[in-house]
């Protein structure tokens, strides 16, 4: 199994989760719990991929399962920094119709 982190932090009332590595059925279930634990604090999430060298199927269903979650609290995920081969992963599936893509953290936690 490769190497693989998720930590978190606040800025502001927006949760940031920092992931780094390679998100497959076996590591997906640690993303799925540190987004899960981040939005039991607060609603409004940014997802920082610029570690993130591979996504599968088991990553997107934790990144969609918190979307929804986060959008029944009145709040939502935003993304940050994914590379070109992640961000064509999340093309490829059509998650960029609901899920935006920003260039930097802090970006994504002005939008908010």
């Amino acid at each position: 199994m490769d190497k693989f982190s998720i930590h978190s932090s606040a800025s502001g009332d927006v949760v940031v989760v920092t992931a780094s590595g390679r998100f497959d059925s076996e590591t997906s279930l640690s993303l799925d719990f540190e987004l899960t634990k981040a939005l039991g604090q607060k609603n409004k999430l940014v997802l920082d991929l610029s570690g993130v060298e591979y996504l599968s199927s088991a990553g997107l269903r934790a990144i969609v399962k918190a979307l929804q979650s986060a959008k029944a609290a009145g709040g939502g995920v935003k993304l940050a920094n994914a590379s070109k081969p992640v961000e064509t992963i999340l093309r490829t599936v059509g998650m960029m119709e609901m899920l935006k893509i920003y260039p930097s953290v802090s970006e994504a936690v002005a939008d908010f």
